[in-house]
């Protein structure tokens, strides 16, 4: 069970609370915990509402949006019984887009000396510089590298002339992220960070033997399918695909039911497979002002209009993104999280799609094993992904050197960008999410609890 906080003794050596705010399509997630000695996370609290003023992945109603974070947020108050003044925050929707990019330094006497570190946090950094029009650099994510035309992954100490980077940037809209970051001022919170969501989650959804082998994180929320793929323990490639599971409840809502029935329908009757869904069982569905028939629905066709968007709509795509990435051939499974992991046999519907073994991504990855059952639904991944990613930046020290004033743990590296807004994420988060990952593996092989 989650521990409340009056179960927590209290002193000045405690390990500091922290929070994990989702804010999602279908529901806004606040939740609370922090680090033990282990280097696990203990959940000690959570907030959940459904979510009004998102679409797609992106705020749409700000003031919907606010009422949805302060309801959240007073329920984990009340629950913690100590009130939340800051958060880690999700940054996902149908905005944010990629593209390709190369950079290449040739060196004076590169056959004497090694490549350095320094050289190709410049290199990234040059990267960060470019202006994108009418939206902001999120991410850097080095693809590959090549010295003097040899393909590496680790270009830091080799002899050469010549380095070239590849690299994709994540890019968001400049007016989005000023929409979150309204939103959570208005709820009267500090937003100590935000974190591409598909990479939050798969803190706590994949395994270390799992990016270092090569692996790819499916995260179907409601609105968006995020993807993204793991080569030697680092992000490679992320792909936003704007579709998510909430196109299937509206399929379903289209046979003349409400979507909250089409939700109930798709979660306690759905299948991704047709073949094991009942043809001769009919779900009756009452009009709540009892004034017409009740309507009655085949199961089997829910199951083809299921099977029709999952695969054409969410997996295919999925599988056309990894072929594209250039990474096809180091993944080798799939992990499938988010709401959508939910759909009953979606999993062997991915391996037939993509061709790839799957497997359903529970949040437990670097999770106390306390953990109350219901955190395990993967539609906690991202928040508690962004808690974990909190709880591990904070009570590093590494980590805590970077920023030399500490009031700047309320505003992380963030640079002004052409149009006057914070880039509340950056650079600053490659090499950190790297140091924390680095630094809690190094826990859990202490065994220090």
């Amino acid at each position: 069970m989650a521990k409340k906080r009056e179960e927590i003794q209290v002193s000045d050596n405690s390990p500091k609370m922290v929070v994990g705010l989702d804010i999602g399509t279908t529901k806004i997630v606040m939740v609370a915990g922090y680090l033990r000695k282990d280097g696990t996370i203990e959940i000690c609290g959570c907030g959940k509402t459904p979510s009004t003023g998102v679409e797609f992945g992106s705020v749409f109603n700000v003031q919907e949006t606010i009422n949805d974070i302060l309801t959240a947020k007073k329920q984990l108050e009340e629950y913690l019984n100590e009130s939340i003044t800051s958060v880690y925050v999700g940054i996902a929707g149908r905005h944010i887009k990629s593209r390709s990019y190369t950079n290449s330094i040739l060196r004076k006497n590169g056959h004497d000396t090694m490549v350095s570190q320094e050289e190709i946090d410049n290199m990234i950094a040059q990267m960060r510089s470019l202006s994108i029009d009418s939206g902001e650099i999120i991410e850097v994510i080095p693809q590959n590298y090549q010295v003097d035309g040899q393909e590496t992954m680790r270009p830091v100490g080799t002899l050469a002339q010549r380095v070239n980077g590849f690299y994709q940037l994540i890019i968001g809209n400049s007016f989005e992220v000023k929409k979150i970051m309204k939103s959570i001022q208005e709820s009267n919170l500090l937003c100590n960070q935000m974190i591409l969501e598909p990479m939050a989650s798969a803190l706590v959804c994949l395994t270390e033997e799992e990016k270092k082998q090569g692996v790819a994180l499916i995260d179907i929320g409601g609105g968006t399918t995020d993807l993204v793929i793991y080569v030697e323990n680092m992000p490679v490639f992320i792909k936003v695909i704007p579709v998510g599971g909430c196109v299937i409840t509206k399929d379903i809502e289209s046979l003349g039911i409400t979507f909250e029935q089409a939700e109930k329908l798709k979660i306690e009757y759905g299948t991704c497979l047709v073949k094991n869904a009942n043809k001769d069982h009919y779900i009756t569905i009452s009009d709540s002002t009892n004034s017409v028939e009740p309507m009655r629905i085949n199961e089997a066709s829910l199951a083809q209009v299921i099977n029709a968007r999952v695969q054409q709509d969410i997996l295919t795509p999925v599988k056309r993104e990894i072929e594209n990435s250039g990474y096809a051939s180091k993944v080798r499974n799939i992990v499938i999280t988010g709401g959508g992991a939910l759909l009953r046999d979606i999993r062997p519907l991915s391996d037939f799609v993509i061709q790839k073994r799957t497997r359903l991504g529970e949040p437990n990855v670097g999770i106390s094993g306390s953990m109350d059952d219901r955190f395990k639904d993967p539609i906690f991944s991202t928040a508690l992904g962004l808690l974990r990613y909190g709880c591990l930046r904070e009570n590093n020290p590494i980590v805590e050197e970077e920023s030399q004033d500490p009031n700047r743990r309320n505003e992380p590296q963030e640079e002004r960008g052409d149009n006057g807004i914070k880039n509340p994420l950056g650079e600053w988060f490659k090499s950190i999410y790297s140091k924390v990952t680095e630094w809690a593996d190094n826990l859990n092989m202490e065994g220090t609890d």
